[in-house]
Protein backbone atom coordinates (compact mmCIF):
# COMPACT_ATOMS: atom_id res chain seq x y z
CA UNK A 1 0.00 0.00 0.00
CA UNK A 2 1.36 3.38 -0.98
CA UNK A 3 1.88 6.16 1.51
CA UNK A 4 0.73 9.52 0.15
CA UNK A 5 2.46 12.55 1.60
CA UNK A 6 1.94 15.97 0.11
CA UNK A 7 2.29 19.61 0.99
CA UNK A 8 0.33 22.49 -0.40
CA UNK A 9 2.16 24.14 -3.29
CA UNK A 10 1.98 27.92 -3.39
CA UNK A 11 0.02 29.29 -6.28
CA UNK A 12 2.11 31.51 -8.44
CA UNK A 13 0.82 34.31 -10.62
CA UNK A 14 2.13 32.64 -13.73
CA UNK A 15 -0.38 30.96 -16.03
CA UNK A 16 0.21 28.84 -19.15
CA UNK A 17 0.92 31.06 -22.10
CA UNK A 18 -1.58 31.17 -24.92
CA UNK A 19 -0.73 28.89 -27.79
CA UNK A 20 -0.25 30.74 -31.05
CA UNK A 21 -0.93 29.26 -34.46
CA UNK A 22 2.31 29.98 -36.30
CA UNK A 23 4.45 27.97 -38.66
CA UNK A 24 6.59 25.45 -36.77
CA UNK A 25 8.98 24.11 -39.44
CA UNK A 26 10.90 21.70 -37.20
CA UNK A 27 7.70 20.10 -35.94
CA UNK A 28 6.38 19.85 -39.50
CA UNK A 29 9.60 18.18 -40.70
CA UNK A 30 9.56 15.75 -37.77
CA UNK A 31 5.94 14.73 -38.43
CA UNK A 32 6.58 14.43 -42.16
CA UNK A 33 9.64 12.24 -41.52
CA UNK A 34 7.63 9.98 -39.20
CA UNK A 35 4.91 9.71 -41.86
CA UNK A 36 7.41 8.72 -44.55
CA UNK A 37 9.01 6.12 -42.27
CA UNK A 38 5.60 4.59 -41.62
CA UNK A 39 5.16 4.05 -45.35
CA UNK A 40 6.58 1.12 -47.22
CA UNK A 41 8.66 3.30 -49.53
CA UNK A 42 9.83 6.88 -50.08
CA UNK A 43 7.78 8.62 -52.76
CA UNK A 44 6.96 12.21 -53.57
CA UNK A 45 3.37 11.47 -52.63
CA UNK A 46 4.36 10.25 -49.16
CA UNK A 47 6.60 13.29 -48.63
CA UNK A 48 3.90 15.76 -49.70
CA UNK A 49 1.27 13.99 -47.60
CA UNK A 50 3.61 14.03 -44.61
CA UNK A 51 4.19 17.77 -44.94
CA UNK A 52 0.44 18.43 -45.27
CA UNK A 53 -0.28 16.31 -42.20
CA UNK A 54 2.47 18.10 -40.29
CA UNK A 55 0.98 21.49 -41.20
CA UNK A 56 -2.50 20.33 -40.21
CA UNK A 57 -1.35 18.93 -36.86
CA UNK A 58 0.78 21.95 -35.89
CA UNK A 59 -1.96 24.44 -36.78
CA UNK A 60 -4.77 22.43 -35.17
CA UNK A 61 -2.75 21.56 -32.05
CA UNK A 62 -0.05 24.24 -31.72
CA UNK A 63 2.74 23.58 -29.24
CA UNK A 64 3.08 26.08 -26.39
CA UNK A 65 5.85 28.64 -26.70
CA UNK A 66 8.94 27.94 -24.60
CA UNK A 67 11.17 30.81 -23.49
CA UNK A 68 14.91 30.19 -23.44
CA UNK A 69 17.17 33.05 -22.42
CA UNK A 70 20.41 31.29 -21.54
CA UNK A 71 23.26 29.50 -23.28
CA UNK A 72 24.77 26.04 -23.21
CA UNK A 73 27.78 25.50 -20.92
CA UNK A 74 29.55 22.31 -22.11
CA UNK A 75 31.63 21.75 -18.95
CA UNK A 76 28.53 21.93 -16.76
CA UNK A 77 26.72 19.62 -19.19
CA UNK A 78 29.44 17.01 -18.60
CA UNK A 79 28.97 17.37 -14.84
CA UNK A 80 25.21 16.99 -15.25
CA UNK A 81 25.69 13.81 -17.28
CA UNK A 82 28.14 12.48 -14.68
CA UNK A 83 25.68 13.07 -11.83
CA UNK A 84 22.93 11.41 -13.86
CA UNK A 85 25.03 8.30 -14.49
CA UNK A 86 25.88 8.03 -10.79
CA UNK A 87 22.17 8.33 -9.91
CA UNK A 88 21.33 5.73 -12.54
CA UNK A 89 23.77 3.17 -11.14
CA UNK A 90 22.83 3.80 -7.49
CA UNK A 91 19.09 3.61 -8.16
CA UNK A 92 19.42 0.49 -10.31
CA UNK A 93 21.31 -1.22 -7.47
CA UNK A 94 18.60 -0.20 -5.00
CA UNK A 95 15.82 -1.55 -7.24
CA UNK A 96 17.72 -4.81 -7.77
CA UNK A 97 18.14 -5.28 -4.00
CA UNK A 98 14.42 -4.72 -3.48
CA UNK A 99 13.54 -7.14 -6.28
CA UNK A 100 15.59 -9.97 -4.75
CA UNK A 101 14.97 -9.10 -1.12
CA UNK A 102 12.15 -10.21 1.13
CA UNK A 103 11.28 -6.80 2.55
CA UNK A 104 8.15 -5.21 1.16
CA UNK A 105 8.97 -1.63 0.11
CA UNK A 106 6.96 1.32 1.36
CA UNK A 107 6.12 3.69 -1.49
CA UNK A 108 4.97 7.30 -1.50
CA UNK A 109 3.57 9.99 -3.79
CA UNK A 110 5.04 13.43 -3.14
CA UNK A 111 5.00 16.84 -4.74
CA UNK A 112 8.06 18.95 -5.40
CA UNK A 113 7.78 22.70 -5.87
CA UNK A 114 10.45 23.70 -8.38
CA UNK A 115 12.15 27.07 -7.99
CA UNK A 116 12.28 28.00 -11.68
CA UNK A 117 9.24 29.15 -13.64
CA UNK A 118 10.21 27.83 -17.04
CA UNK A 119 8.49 25.08 -19.02
CA UNK A 120 11.87 24.31 -20.55
CA UNK A 121 13.59 23.55 -17.24
CA UNK A 122 10.48 21.83 -15.90
CA UNK A 123 10.48 19.40 -18.83
CA UNK A 124 14.21 18.60 -18.67
CA UNK A 125 14.12 18.12 -14.88
CA UNK A 126 11.10 15.82 -15.14
CA UNK A 127 12.79 13.74 -17.84
CA UNK A 128 16.00 13.32 -15.84
CA UNK A 129 14.04 12.29 -12.75
CA UNK A 130 11.83 9.85 -14.68
CA UNK A 131 14.80 8.15 -16.38
CA UNK A 132 16.22 7.03 -13.04
CA UNK A 133 14.75 3.72 -11.75
CA UNK A 134 12.66 4.00 -8.61
CA UNK A 135 11.03 7.36 -9.36
CA UNK A 136 8.17 8.08 -11.76
CA UNK A 137 6.76 11.50 -12.67
CA UNK A 138 3.00 11.05 -12.56
CA UNK A 139 2.01 14.67 -13.14
CA UNK A 140 3.49 18.09 -13.86
CA UNK A 141 1.75 21.44 -13.37
CA UNK A 142 2.96 24.18 -15.71
CA UNK A 143 1.03 26.94 -13.93
CA UNK A 144 2.80 26.36 -10.59
CA UNK A 145 5.97 24.47 -11.68
CA UNK A 146 5.14 21.48 -9.49
CA UNK A 147 6.15 17.86 -10.11
CA UNK A 148 4.28 14.93 -8.59
CA UNK A 149 6.46 11.84 -8.13
CA UNK A 150 5.85 8.24 -7.18
CA UNK A 151 8.81 7.00 -5.13
CA UNK A 152 9.88 3.43 -4.49
CA UNK A 153 10.98 2.50 -0.96
CA UNK A 154 10.85 5.47 1.42
CA UNK A 155 11.23 3.41 4.60
CA UNK A 156 14.30 5.25 5.83
CA UNK A 157 13.94 8.26 8.11
CA UNK A 158 14.00 11.47 6.07
CA UNK A 159 13.79 9.65 2.71
CA UNK A 160 10.97 11.92 1.51
CA UNK A 161 12.88 15.14 2.13
CA UNK A 162 16.06 13.61 0.74
CA UNK A 163 14.32 12.79 -2.53
CA UNK A 164 12.72 16.23 -2.70
CA UNK A 165 16.13 17.85 -2.20
CA UNK A 166 17.55 15.54 -4.87
CA UNK A 167 15.00 16.74 -7.44
CA UNK A 168 15.78 20.37 -6.61
CA UNK A 169 19.49 19.61 -7.04
CA UNK A 170 18.78 18.23 -10.51
CA UNK A 171 16.83 21.38 -11.38
CA UNK A 172 19.73 23.48 -10.11
CA UNK A 173 22.22 21.64 -12.32
CA UNK A 174 19.93 21.99 -15.35
CA UNK A 175 19.63 25.75 -14.88
CA UNK A 176 23.39 26.03 -14.42
CA UNK A 177 23.89 24.20 -17.72
CA UNK A 178 21.40 26.22 -19.79
CA UNK A 179 20.29 29.26 -17.80
CA UNK A 180 21.14 32.91 -18.14
CA UNK A 181 23.09 34.80 -15.46
CA UNK A 182 19.82 36.33 -14.21
CA UNK A 183 18.16 32.91 -13.93
CA UNK A 184 21.12 31.35 -12.11
CA UNK A 185 21.27 34.30 -9.70
CA UNK A 186 17.52 34.06 -9.01
CA UNK A 187 17.79 30.32 -8.37
CA UNK A 188 20.72 30.71 -5.98
CA UNK A 189 19.30 33.67 -4.05
CA UNK A 190 15.71 32.45 -3.94
CA UNK A 191 14.54 35.71 -5.52
CA UNK A 192 11.83 36.26 -8.12
CA UNK A 193 12.30 34.37 -11.35
CA UNK A 194 13.26 36.86 -14.11
CA UNK A 195 10.61 37.71 -16.68
CA UNK A 196 11.43 37.97 -20.42
CA UNK A 197 11.51 41.76 -20.21
CA UNK A 198 14.07 41.76 -17.38
CA UNK A 199 16.66 39.67 -19.17
CA UNK A 200 17.73 38.98 -22.70
CA UNK A 201 15.10 38.82 -25.39
CA UNK A 202 13.85 35.24 -25.35
CA UNK A 203 12.90 33.01 -28.19
CA UNK A 204 9.15 32.45 -28.37
CA UNK A 205 9.53 29.15 -30.06
CA UNK A 206 10.60 25.76 -28.75
CA UNK A 207 14.19 24.95 -29.25
CA UNK A 208 16.08 27.41 -28.52
CA UNK A 209 28.74 35.24 -12.45
CA UNK A 210 28.69 31.29 -13.12
CA UNK A 211 29.12 29.61 -9.77
CA UNK A 212 30.73 26.42 -8.60
CA UNK A 213 28.68 23.38 -9.53
CA UNK A 214 26.62 21.65 -6.87
CA UNK A 215 28.46 18.63 -5.52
Amino acid sequence: MSDVRMTTAPRGPATPRRRRRVLQPRAVVTIALAWVLLGDRVTWGNVVNGVLIGLLVTYAFPLPSIEFQGRLRPHRLLLLIGHFLVDLVASSWQVMRLAFGRRRPRNAVIEVQLRSRSDFYLTITAELVALVPGSVVIDARRSTSVLYLHLLDVEREGAIETQRAHVLAIERRVVRVLGSREEIAALESGGAWPTPSSGATPSTRPGTTDEEDLA
